[in-house]
């Protein structure tokens, strides 16, 4: 063999043996993702390291404007009777809406609203009224009560509403050996749940929101007191705190809710001014809630002038400002307050 031909075959080989040494490196060795820069990424290598994602928020609640984990298909409307010797009242701090109404004597009773879950007591329970009912019906709610007045029974059948009334279903309410009868009649959500269940009331579609939320502008001067006179023999009071909303009281005393011991505070106050006649010997009322009127609006430290309209009893109350557009109120609970043409608003700016 030639010395060249020799030279080219050893070159061959040395080139073989350096290829099957490179492959079995690549074989052994696993790939290596680039190295990130200092700084960058650092929070994937350690998940011990990363801050906690937020809970996913649940749907906002048609009556409050703020999330909540469950929305009924219908509320909940429990009637809560207000004569001094019940307050504490329970439960009022937990409800969406209250409607606050006068009755026979005019003094007044509540209607509390939850269309989200509540947990603790609610209560005195008492009895119902027609316009109560009209009410209910108006937000397809759930009506519990203990007994009704004249010609409620009536209504309550010709609006096919639905309703858990004590005196045939104790089973769905308790009775608080603290408290003297009529005053101790108390539900919670969870009693009447397997009574709506039981009457087919469950069934049907989540309610469409009832007012328009958001911040409103803070006001020049802030509407510190507001004073409402429902009759000499009822007066309320609204303070505004450093909360921003407004701390209720009730005859001169501070309105408590026994179930956290806390003053009740108000986000939103509407003021309907209804007309009402008293229209038997006992003082029982007839509340006109057809047709339109006047109204107030407090929320955010200000007040504004507001008018209602409602065309049948088929349909909701629509709460405008006086361009004609549906008012804004600030996320948090709402009290609409059932005044008398007779009736007496003021307040006081600071």
């Amino acid at each position: 063999m030639k010395k060249g031909t020799r030279n080219i075959c050893f070159l061959l080989f040395l080139f073989l043996i350096l290829t099957i040494l490179l492959a079995g490196c690549k074989a052994n060795t696993s790939p290596k993702d680039p190295a990130p820069e200092e700084g960058i990424g650092e929070e994937k290598d350690n998940p011990a390291d990363q801050e906690p994602q937020p809970e996913t928020p649940g749907e906002l609640s048609p009556y409050t404007g703020f999330p909540v984990a469950e929305i009924f298909n219908r509320p909940y409307a429990i009637i809560i009777e207000n004569l001094p010797p019940t307050r504490p009242q329970s439960g009022l701090s937990g409800a969406g809406i209250v409607y606050e109404f006068p009755v026979e004597g005019w003094i007044t009773r509540f209607l509390a609203l939850y269309i989200s879950p509540y947990e603790d007591d609610i209560g005195p329970v008492r009895s119902a009224r027609p316009y109560i009912a009209y009410l209910t019906k108006e937000y397809d709610g759930i009506l519990a009560h203990c007994g009704y007045s004249i010609h409620t029974e009536a209504v309550l059948k010709d609006i096919n509403a639905k309703h858990i009334d004590e005196r045939y279903n104790s089973l769905y309410y308790k009775r608080l050996k603290s408290r003297n009868m009529p005053h101790n009649l108390y539900t919670t959500l969870s009693r009447l749940a397997p009574g709506a269940e039981k009457f087919n009331y469950l069934k049907g579609s989540q309610p469409t929101p009832v007012f328009s939320f958001g911040e409103r502008k803070p006001p020049e001067q802030v509407v510190s007191t507001i004073s409402i006179a429902f009759s000499p023999q009822n007066h309320v009071e609204y303070h505004w705190n450093s909360r921003e909303t407004y701390t209720r009281y009730n005859d001169g005393s501070l309105f408590i809710d026994a179930n956290s011991g806390e003053a009740v505070e108000v986000k939103n106050i509407i003021i309907q001014f209804i007309k009402a006649r008293a229209f038997t010997s006992e003082g029982h009322l007839e509340i006109t809630l057809l047709g339109e009127g006047k109204g107030l609006l407090f929320s955010g430290g200000q007040v504004e002038e507001i008018k209602w309209q409602k065309n049948s009893y088929g349909e909701k109350t629509r709460f405008l400002d006086t361009n004609g557009r549906n008012i804004l109120l600030q996320p948090g609970n709402t009290w609409i307050h059932l005044v008398p043409q007779n009736g007496r608003v003021e307040w006081s700016l600071t």
